[in-house]
């Protein structure tokens, strides 16, 4: 650990001396590394001398140096410069990045999701081309030479950043295991007489990687080399070879701050050389002080954990309270637990360490170096859900999985394995259900499910039971309509037309839930069923405690019967259900015995329900054929001989066909449901009295009519056709939909819709401006097929000088012409010479040709649509490419990166990479060395009682500077990292060299390169080139693609009213929500409240009133009889996270 104090003791006191740029033949000339007053020392016989001499020297060597620049101008009196302010913003949101570890209680990092990689990715290649094409084009335009001399800082500092850290986590761990070496030797010396506590005392803890996780140190360091570089920027004054500090200098307020205590500290640098108002400055050493803070700061952090104990692998934070007053005040608990509980994976509240010591111990040993922000966020500590999935990316791989899945189910199981006719066997006993303390199981050997015994004279005033589908989405949107199905009671509002008020009124929780299919998204895999479906059910209303997730159940129910009052549901699958041949369904669904509170009793993928007062509900798994299977046929006309003829019926579908077929236009098509229709009109005639379904993600409600335009029928014989598919799942529109259809021969017209048409037509706008930030994973699409229509034109030699001779005026409407012109003549060589453009450009005509809606668009105005589709695909691929080469040809011919005239072996300018590295090498290349030299000074040289312990550290340190100066020197490393970084002098230097090949003896290549000719450039060049200005070219060609195919999508959505499917699954959207609420009064009547969602909350904390299974005596209280059963709130009440009911509707019982 000496070793380490030397080092940093010689880093936080040494200087960086200043090399200022001089002028020379009106041009920029950058000292070469021979000139460095420094590096000339170092061939010189080293002397001993006091650290003063050292200082006074190097101030002398400074003067004399002469400047280019003249001293800049005072600071304005009075005011604060905009660029301070801006500095110290960027400081601001550095430091909260920088120092998040102090606020971590854990010291943990966050998980790398995918969103993360790719955002942090597309940041980086962003602030990359921004920055160097900024550096590029500063020192034409500016005398602000600072940037060029802070970005040879930025590379230079990053690296021994990154070094910096590694080398000091890992000499952090090595000190950590020999501490518990030690530790383990002081425990066998205590413990001798215990073996057992001897072989648990040889075990050493498995901790986590000491450079894990690598991305942290990484962007740790790269962000304080970024702020230290604009503080460089905007403080370093070039005339007086220093920090300015002082006001007449025209130091800010953000320089005076930052480098005024350092000149306190006594790094000043005082040049007698020039007038007395300017002698109070910092010295260019003061940067690397900052820099040492930092590191330093960030290795204690990181020292602080590891002897902590919270490196450890598996380390968990201790659930038992605190013993400091804080916590026995607070009464405050870490917890780490993200969903509802599992028993199967029950996690101690502490890490065991390896040394058998007792929990309390360990507890007391950790909080001796508490976290910083531990003390700070028990005051603000509030628990939220963790591990939540957003809603699903539709355009993203899913895309290509989901086409995969169809293809293997329609033509792997569809007619030739239906899981349907293996589950006749499985219909066990019926079940019935009453109020009363036992209830008894029905003989019925059909297994209907007998709920007719239920009060409907109860206090909340009938039987009531809910309906819901398409859930298992978002998080937000799935857990906000199942904590609402679970609230005991519901309180909603309604508006009365009469006197336009709202009122609340109050609805109880229905005894059953019907669910009607796509229970989870995109796929049914075991993780989306439970992360998307079950945890929300779970979250809302939790199941007993004896629920096992692990359990399979071979007689349902497995819950004793007797004495429940609890609520069931039934589900039916729906489409993406079926994607795996109904596997997943029936292994959870099927072989459970709880979703959340709620039981499963049913051993089928289809049910008969009898509710009270003669009302039946019967759910019919249609699979993907769109049909009922024989064994369902036999099933439910056994089950039509118990229903008497003044019965009433409820079918429950996936699919509304009534709709569908309508927009398809297949309204006469009689292969879909042709069994359930014979089922109906031979067993269920004038039974039926209404229809319910999902799929369609919004609520509609059609009713029969007389004929269009004339008064709704008033007889029982034709059902009312219900969607209602807003449980969770993205919004989908209902103005693509026709208002009035016909069923067979019946025709119905919507009587309702929500969202509303006007609201559904504003919402598709949203796809203009919103489609490529909500699909960003799309993104690598637009880039591969963008650059692949443009790949066989690169690089138009010669662009730029055809534009000014087409364009002589610079009008704007000459720019326009010869756009076009030169976008359709590309587009019809693509066909001659393209031979990558030319698959690309298939392929992107295809694309569009498949993905446009051809069921309800006529053959013309599909073909049409999608070529024009693909047409402005590929002019904008076109025009980024005309742009990017005419830019590219632009800053060559007016030199602002290295290039070379035909003809002219003379360099126009000098490369950004090679006065950076120029930079480097007279500011900051001989950094080590000095550390060498401050090391011999007498300031620093020990007594004669330490001196022999110093020099094995003195050795150590010789051999790390000779590293460094090897790797940042001799090696490549820096080199190759500005070569890189400098794409502009790339795209310049590879665009001449193929230029000069492709236009060799005076041959036309503009718009044409001959393949044979082509083939004689060297492949490295190419390469070189391509990915160069490849990325200029995508990061201007993805935003566009975006836009454009999300204009498209709006246009067809509001103008011919399709791709509804694709146009709102883009969108995402988790709003507008809705479910239904029935009551069976003791008339027999059926009552309908359709509640509906305008906003869904998206952000949650746990409800304070929450307790989970209250036990009462000796006995568990089960969830659904709590009054606050769910376990998470919006983090915030508002008016507009309220249900509202958003349509009504009262069916007339038969009379007997």
């Amino acid at each position: 650990m000496k070793g380490i104090g030397l080092v940093i003791l010689i880093t936080i006191t040494n200087g960086v001396k200043s090399v200022p740029l001089v002028e020379a033949g009106g041009g920029l000339q950058i000292p070469t590394l021979e000139d460095s007053p420094t590096i000339a020392k170092k061939n010189k016989k080293k002397k001993k001398k006091p650290f003063s001499d050292v200082r006074a020297e190097k101030r002398q060597q400074q003067q004399q140096q002469p400047t280019s620049q003249s001293p800049e101008r005072p600071a304005r009196k009075g005011g604060v410069k905009w660029i301070s302010v801006a500095v110290l913003f960027k400081f601001l949101l550095a430091f909260k990045s920088f120092a998040g570890p102090f606020f971590d209680p854990l010291g943990e990092p966050r998980r790398a999701t995918e969103s993360s990689i790719y955002f942090s990715f597309i940041a980086v290649l962003y602030v990359w081309l921004a920055s160097v094409t900024t550096l590029t084009i500063i020192p034409h335009v500016s005398t602000h030479y600072n940037v060029i001399t802070a970005a040879a800082l930025f590379f230079y500092m990053g690296f021994i950043s990154v070094s910096s850290l590694l080398a000091g986590r890992f000499l952090i761990r090595c000190a950590y295991y020999v501490w518990l070496l030690w530790k383990r030797g002081m425990i066998r010396t205590a413990f001798a007489s215990s073996s057992k506590t001897l072989d648990s005392a040889k075990k050493l803890p498995v901790l986590v990687h000491w450079h894990r996780p690598f991305r942290r140190v990484c962007k740790s360091s790269w962000i304080l080399s970024a702020v230290l570089c604009s503080f460089y920027t905007h403080c370093w004054s070039r005339s007086l070879a220093a920090f300015k500090v002082s006001r007449a200098d025209g130091a800010s307020f953000v320089c005076k701050g930052i480098f005024m205590p350092l000149v306190w500290l006594g790094f000043s640098s005082n040049n007698s050389g020039i007038e007395q108002e300017h002698t109070t400055c910092a010295d260019e050493f003061s940067i690397w002080i900052l820099w040492a803070a930092s590191i330093l700061g960030h290795l204690f952090y990181y020292l602080i954990n590891e002897f902590n104990g919270l490196h450890h692998k598996g380390y968990i934070p201790s659930r038992k309270k605190s013993k400091s007053p804080l916590d026995n005040v607070l009464g405050l608990e870490i917890s780490k637990s993200s969903s509802s509980m599992d028993s199967n994976s029950i996690q101690p509240s502490y890490s065991d360490d390896g040394f058998g010591n007792d929990e309390d111990d360990e507890h007391d040993e950790r909080d001796a170096w508490p976290s910083i922000s531990a003390t700070i966020q028990q005051f603000k500590r509030v628990e939220r859900p963790q591990g939540t999935l957003p809603m699903v990316s539709w355009y993203s791989q899913i895309v290509f999985s989901t086409g995969f899945d169809l293809l293997l189910s329609f033509h792997v199981f569809l007619g030739r394995f239906d899981a349907r006719k293996m589950q006749s066997a499985l219909i066990g006993k019926e079940s019935k259900c009453s109020n009363q303390s036992h209830r008894g199981e029905s003989p019925n050997p059909e297994g209907l499910f007998d709920f007719s015994d239920c009060d409907t004279s109860s206090d909340s005033g009938g039987f009531w039971f809910d309906f819901m589908s398409d859930c298992g989405d978002g998080f937000n949107s799935s857990y906000q309509v199942a904590r609402l199905l679970a609230q005991p009671n519901l309180h909603v509002y309604t508006s009365s037309k009469s006197t336009k008020s709202r009122m609340v009124k109050t609805l109880p929780r229905g005894k059953l839930l019907v669910i009607g299919g796509d229970l989870a998204y995109p796929d049914p895999t075991p993780e989306n069923y439970e992360k998307r479906f079950f945890r929300t059910f779970e979250d809302a209303l939790q199941p007993p405690p004896t629920f096992r997730r692990s359990h399979i159940s071979i007689q349902k129910p497995a819950f004793p019967i007797q004495g429940y009052d609890g609520p069931c549901t039934f589900l039916i699958p729906g489409n993406h259900d079926w994607f795996d041949g109904l596997a997943t369904y029936t292994r959870y669904i099927l072989s459970r015995d709880w979703l959340g509170g709620w039981l499963m009793p049913q051993k089928t993928s289809y049910f008969c329900l009898k509710l009270p007062r003669n009302w039946w509900v019967l759910g019919f798994d249609l699979a993907l054929d769109d049909d009922i299977d024989i064994e369902q046929f036999t099933f439910f006309a056994s089950a039509a001989k118990q229903m008497q003829p003044h019965h009433n019926a409820i079918i429950v579908t996936h699919v509304p066909h009534w709709v569908l077929n309508e927009y398809e236009n297949h309204a006469h098509d009689l292969n879909r449901e042709n069994n359930l229709r014979e089922l109906v009109r031979t067993h269920f005639r004038s039974k039926v009295r209404l229809r319910l379904a999902g799929d369609l993600h919004h609520y509609t409600r059609h009713m029969p009519v007389d004929s269009p335009g004339k008064k709704r029928k008033n007889s029982t014989d034709k059902p009312v056709l219900i969607v209602a598919g807003g449980g969770g799942a993205f919004a989908h529109p209902t103005h693509c939909f026709e208002e009035q259809i016909s069923v067979g021969e019946d025709q119905y017209v919507r009587e309702c819709a929500y969202p509303s048409q006007k609201v559904s037509k504003n919402l598709s706008w949203l796809n203009l401006w919103q489609f490529r930030w909500r699909n960003w994973r799309f993104d690598i699409l637009w880039a591969v097929t963008y650059f692949g229509m443009a790949s066989s034109f690169f690089p138009l030699c010669g662009v730029y000088d055809d534009y000014l001779n087409n364009n002589s005026s610079q009008s704007l409407g000459g720019l326009l012409l010869w756009t076009l012109r030169r976008v359709l003549y590309l587009m019809s060589k693509i066909f001659v010479s393209g031979r990558v453009s030319l698959f690309f450009m298939i392929f992107i005509i295809g694309l569009t040709f498949g993905f446009t809606d051809k069921s309800h668009l006529k053959w013309r105005v599909h073909l049409s649509w999608s070529v024009l589709h693909a047409l402005a695909h590929i002019s904008s691929a076109l025009l980024v490419l005309l742009f990017v080469e005419c830019m590219a040809e632009f800053v060559m011919k007016e030199g602002i990166i290295a290039s070379q005239n035909a003809g002219n072996a003379q360099s126009l300018s000098i490369g950004l990479a090679s006065s950076i590295f120029d930079e480097y090498n007279a500011h900051f290349s001989h950094v080590l060395e000095d550390f060498h030299i401050v090391g011999n000074s007498t300031i620093f040289q020990p007594s004669q009682g330490i001196l022999q312990s110093c020099r094995t550290d003195e050795r150590m340190y010789e051999k790390l500077s000779s590293a460094f100066s090897w790797l940042y020197r001799e090696a490549p490393l820096l080199k190759t990292a500005l070569a890189v970084f400098d794409l502009p002098g790339a795209i310049g230097s590879t665009h001449l060299e193929m230029c000069k090949v492709l236009c060799a003896g005076d041959s036309p290549c503009t718009w044409s390169n001959e393949f044979m000719i082509y083939q004689q450039i060297d492949r490295l060049t190419i390469l070189k080139y391509l990915s160069s200005i490849g990325l200029y070219f995508v990061i201007f060609a993805v935003p566009i693609a975006g836009n454009v195919f999300g204009s498209w999508l709006a246009l067809s959505l509001v103008v011919f009213n399709c791709q509804y499917d694709e146009g709102f699954s883009s969108l995402r959207m988790e709003h507008y929500k809705n479910w239904l609420k029935f009551k069976i009064d003791s008339n027999g009547d059926l009552e309908m409240f359709a509640i509906g969602l305008k906003r869904v909350p998206k952000h949650w904390k746990k409800d304070p009133q929450w307790v989970g299974h209250r036990k009462e005596g000796a006995v568990t209280a089960p969830s659904w009889s709590l009054k606050t059963p769910s376990k998470w709130v919006p983090w915030r009440k508002s008016k507009k996270f309220l249900p509202e009911v958003i349509d009504h509707l009262k069916i007339k019982a038969e009379s007997s």
